[in-house]
């Protein structure tokens, strides 16, 4: 049972798409206060009356500092749930510093902003970036350094418009690099797409484009990785076929909020008919402390993007607020226990699965394990491990 001296935790868009799952995820703990924050102060009051333990609404304009300074008062953290990131830069951040307060935001900034003395900061608290970083880690944990990294995103489901925007923002600004591996350094044009690729727990085959992100890059050099590849798979054609044409649109001047309306639309009619799914899929090959070589995999599925989102951006929350991340300003990948993450979505995310395995021979591992080249998507996980 939350009491007056629970911190508090503010949650601005705690009504929309992923701030709902984030603030009954954080009320589920019974260990907060909630503040939950927007623009429509009936709809946050209804929101906040429904949650269990303590919540109170309060209005607040993320495009107005001096109204995010007056929600930030008070909280020990600010979970930022608002968007589109490219709008609000670090505003939200700045005025959580101001006043006094720690910040979580689901996505990144976009500000390499120097850090607040005792002030911290954890961005692309996410499901990608965010969840999808933590797979390298989740996997080397207890293994030497040198192992071959594998993952991949695949999903249907409608897009928000936030959402949109931010995907295509991470191909405009170059938030990573298509057809790169990661081998010790980024090594482009290294990879092509795979039109026939496998995940687990999906069907039919899909097409799989190589996008080597930031994230995935410096996950690699800190675990010391000798080879890293990522992939996004698409489910359908039609929103594929929008990424593709909306890069030559934003070459001719077409405007971010036309080409986001676009995809939204696309990824509706690749939806249409069918049940939603959201697969985050890793494979890590590596050696244990006896030298024994170890393929371990993991595949993280759910129908939601956005309550992973949400579960995640509060996992993060709930971290700082505990003081379990170092002062200063860092990427959710660095900081946060991935097996936690994991153990959180078990306990908080309705319908998510989560399969972990651990195979100690190549002899026993099939060839099969690896959809670049085989076609079958991994190893299978284990009946039973969720």
């Amino acid at each position: 049972m939350t009491t007056r001296k629970a911190p508090v935790i503010g949650i601005i868009g705690a009504y929309g798409a992923v701030g709902r799952h984030a603030a009954r995820s954080l009320a589920a703990e019974g260990r907060y206060r909630l503040r939950i924050g927007g623009r429509h102060t009936d709809a946050a009051r209804a929101f906040a009356t429904s949650l269990p333990g303590r919540a109170e609404a309060m209005w607040v304009d993320a495009n107005n500092a001096d109204s995010l300074v007056r929600f930030s008062e008070g909280c020990r953290t600010v979970l930022n749930c608002s968007g589109p990131a490219y709008l609000l830069v670090d505003r939200v951040r700045r005025a959580a510093f101001e006043a006094g307060a720690d910040y979580v935001d689901v996505m990144d900034d976009g500000s390499a902003s120097e850090p607040v003395p005792e002030r911290t900061a954890v961005l692309s608290a996410g499901l990608s970036p965010g969840l999808s970083g933590l797979l390298p880690e989740l996997l080397a944990h207890g293994l030497g350094s040198g192992g071959t990294f594998t993952g991949c995103y695949a999903g249907v489901g409608p897009l928000t418009r936030a959402g949109a925007v931010d995907a295509l923002l991470s191909v405009d600004r170059g938030y990573g690099t298509p057809s790169a591996v990661w081998r010790g350094r980024v090594v482009p044009s290294a990879l092509e797409i795979e039109p026939r690729f496998m995940v687990p727990g999906v069907s039919r085959p899909l097409t799989a484009h190589p996008f080597l992100t930031e994230e995935l890059v410096d996950r690699a050099r800190t675990l010391g990785l000798r080879e890293a590849k990522w992939y996004n798979a698409f489910d359908g054609p039609t929103l594929l076929d929008t990424l593709v044409r909306s890069h030559g649109e934003h070459s001719a001047g077409l405007s971010l909020a036309a080409r986001a309306d676009v995809l939204v639309r696309s990824s509706a009619l690749d939806a249409a008919g069918r049940t939603p799914y959201h697969v985050l899929w890793g494979r890590l090959d590596g050696w244990n402390q006896e030298g024994v070589p170890v393929t371990r995999a993991v595949v993280i599925r759910g129908d939601d993007a956005a309550r992973l989102t949400g579960a995640v951006g509060a996992f993060a929350a709930a971290a700082v607020t505990n003081r379990q991340v170092l002062r200063g300003i860092h990427q959710a990948a660095a900081v946060l226990s991935p097996q936690a993450v994991v153990d959180w979505l078990r306990r908080r995310v309705p319908g998510v699965t989560v399969q972990q395995t651990t195979v100690l021979s190549p002899v026993d591992a099939p060839e099969a394990a690896d959809p670049t080249t085989s076609g079958e998507g991994g190893p299978e996980p284990e009946a039973g491990l969720q």
